[in-house]
This record gives C-alpha cells, sequence and structure tokens, in this order.
C-alpha cells in the first residue's frame, strides 16, 4: 500500500475481510494492526468499505466496550463464526 493513498479497490477490500476472518479480531483492531501508520479516519474509511460489503458476515453488541481511538468511539465489529 502507498502511502498517504488509500486502497480501496474489490481486491484489496475482499483480502482485508478474508484476512480479519482468519485471524479472528475485531474488525477495526484488526486493521489496526494490519495498517498502525494510517490516520484514524483513514482507518475508518477501511471499516465502514468492508462492512459496505460484508456487514452480512459481522456481529456487532451496541452495548459492548467500544474502542476509544482519536476522540472516535468505535463498535467493534466481530466476523461471524
Amino acid at each position: 500500500m502507498q502511502h498517504g493513498k488509500l486502497d480501496l479497490s474489490i481486491e484489496n477490500i475482499k483480502r482485508l475481510h478474508e484476512k480479519c476472518k482468519a485471524q479472528g479480531k475485531d474488525l477495526y483492531m484488526f486493521l489496526k494492526d494490519e495498517m498502525p501508520d494510517i490516520s484514524t479516519e483513514d482507518r475508518l474509511k477501511y471499516l465502514a468499505t468492508v462492512l459496505n460489503d460484508y456487514i452480512e458476515e459481522y456481529e456487532w453488541n451496541e452495548q459492548d466496550k467500544r474502542h476509544k481511538d482519536n476522540g472516535y468511539s468505535i463498535v467493534k465489529f466481530w466476523p461471524k463464526k
């Protein structure tokens, strides 16, 4: 991935989704580990794009504790087993 440029291509989003499923982490923490050098805002763009394409393959609990990152309160989305 080029620094400063997001790769939101269908192929890359599918790859990230599959890798997240294989690791069993919540989506945001997976993206944070996978791309530690990008901004929170860019990471949220990846999260939104993955969920836009694969929301039916994730589960979440609105009452669960959220990630706090740079002033954002982020719901934990877990790959369905």
